[in-house]
């Protein structure tokens, strides 16, 4: 069922209008389409539209270019085999929305970027595809803007 999805969709995702899309392939194997990092004066946003850009295209390197390695959330985020980077066969409608000050108070050292899309897996993951929202978190480190975490919290 989960191809003949993917074969409709096809020409949909070959279209320009979308953000991002994913290859379709499963697992460690899929094929990476490079992601331009951001420059390292991108703004919050720019950033989420880029990480999000880097997980469709299952580009782990430029993903992790945007992520501060100290975060809890790293590990699981890059090196899980249940990853975003090999568990998505689609990544489509992203919206990123305007950063909005963190809990630290200060908007020019920390904020939260809320993002929706909508996805598709592959089968050996059991979680519900389909329109998701959340927010991605960012705080100024060395200069420029790094991806902490993201959750719906």
């Amino acid at each position: 069922m989960k191809r003949v999805r993917l074969l409709l969709l096809l020409p949909l995702l070959l279209s320009p209008t979308w953000l991002a899309t994913g290859c379709g392939a499963c697992g460690e194997g899929v094929e990476v389409r490079h992601v331009a990092p951001p420059p390292k004066d991108a703004s919050p946003a720019e950033i989420v539209r880029t990480y999000m850009r880097a997980v469709a295209g299952h580009d782990k390197k430029t993903g992790r270019s945007m992520w501060d390695r100290r975060s809890p959330q790293y590990e699981a985020e890059f090196l899980d085999p249940g990853s975003n980077f090999t568990n998505w066969t689609s990544l489509t409608d992203v919206k990123v929305g305007e950063p909005e000050a963190e809990t630290c108070g200060d908007i020019r050292r920390c904020v939260r970027v809320p993002v929706s899309y909508t996805f598709e897996q592959c089968e050996f993951y059991t979680g519900d595809d389909g329109s998701y929202s959340e927010r991605f978190f960012l705080n100024r480190i060395g200069g420029r803007w790094l991806i902490t975490g993201h959750g719906q919290g």
